[in-house]
């Protein structure tokens, strides 16, 4: 085994570690953890048996494993991108939503208070 391939196991195993013992873990979604152990049993697959990942790309009709590497990366990256983005505009309106309540209960505070 070439000593790459060694590092990079261990490297998507510790990734793998950390990710699934996280203390935000059981908020993570099963769903999400599952690809996850799936992405990285593929990733350690093709680490140890490289000339897979040539044949998978010619399966699909890419000249070499390397460019359906880079191909699946950028898609995971948009899709990163945007998810990122929806979450955050989901908080932002979370974050307007409780603000309106904290007016609305300080302004009703307010008028309690005058009428004492």
């Amino acid at each position: 085994m070439i000593a790459i391939q060694i590092l990079l196991v261990i490297a998507f195993l510790v990734l793998t570690y950390f990710f699934l013992s996280s203390r935000n873990s059981n908020r993570t979604k099963a769903w999400k953890k599952i690809l996850l152990l799936l992405l990285i049993v593929g990733a350690i697959f093709f680490v140890l048996f490289p000339d897979y990942t040539t044949a998978l790309a010619n399966l699909v009709g890419v000249g070499r494993g390397t460019d359906l590497l880079v191909y699946i990366l950028a898609v995971a990256f948009i899709f990163q991108l945007l998810n990122g983005y929806v979450k955050t505009k989901q908080e932002e309106q979370r974050l307007v939503a409780l603000a309106r309540k904290v007016a609305i209960i300080d302004a009703n505070m307010r008028i309690v208070k005058k009428s004492d």
